[in-house]
């Protein structure tokens, strides 16, 4: 019997693909492959496809979350708090989300400080933090930045134009709308959205 229960157990596949690990996990496919690109999971190249390490999604755990109180109080003991706040205090400040401000350490422009697995960000960072333009190739460099209230999201603008949300990223990718990046948010221009036009479709007129 041990013996039997021993193969069950080494006949489970150590690399699965990312479509079992999404219904492993319980979450999207798109889940599964934001994963992958953070190399948060381990991942194996079969047969031209990205396989993923069953062991690795069983026993992920996101990092997003909140620390209990016991190692909040821990972590804040004798901190300054002019000097040092969460990043879910970062994100509150800035009107980011928690993503935003992580992007933003991962590029080395808010500096960190971890304190009982607790990771905090200097203030005068977050404060003087700047998201990057990046207007396309095909506007001037020195046209005039439009204000904050100029920008929206990109399912502000599908609802705006009732379309779907894919066909704005498409024109956005085909730099036919400007757009910028706050955070891990992208936004799009207002003015391109209301005053776009789609392109005429290749082939004969229609007959009146």
């Amino acid at each position: 019997m041990i013996r039997k229960v021993s193969r069950k157990i080494n006949d489970y596949p150590i690399w699965i693909t990312q479509t079992e690990a999404a219904a492993l996990r319980k979450v999207t496919t798109s889940t599964i492959a934001y994963l992958l690109r953070r190399e948060r999971l381990r991942s194996k190249t079969v047969n031209g496809r990205k396989m993923v390490c069953r062991e690795d999604a069983i026993a992920f755990r996101s990092s997003v979350g909140r620390h209990s109180k016991n190692v909040m109080q821990t972590a804040l003991a004798g901190l300054d708090r002019d000097e040092w706040i969460t990043q879910q205090e970062a994100a509150r400040l800035r009107n980011l989300t928690i993503y935003g401000i992580k992007g933003a350490i991962r590029k080395g422009r808010i500096r960190t400080l971890k304190r009982n697995n607790v990771i905090f960000v200097r203030k005068e960072d977050v404060l003087n933090y700047q998201p990057r333009i990046d207007f396309h190739p095909e506007f001037p460099l020195n046209s005039v930045l439009p204000s904050v209230e100029d920008w929206i999201t990109v399912a502000e603008a599908a609802s705006l134009r009732g379309v779907s949300e894919s066909m704005i990223t498409k024109h956005v990718t085909s730099q036919r709308i400007r757009s910028i990046k706050k955070g891990d948010t992208r936004l799009v221009y207002r003015e391109d959205i209301i005053h776009f036009k789609d392109k005429p479709r290749p082939g004969r007129p229609k007959k009146k």
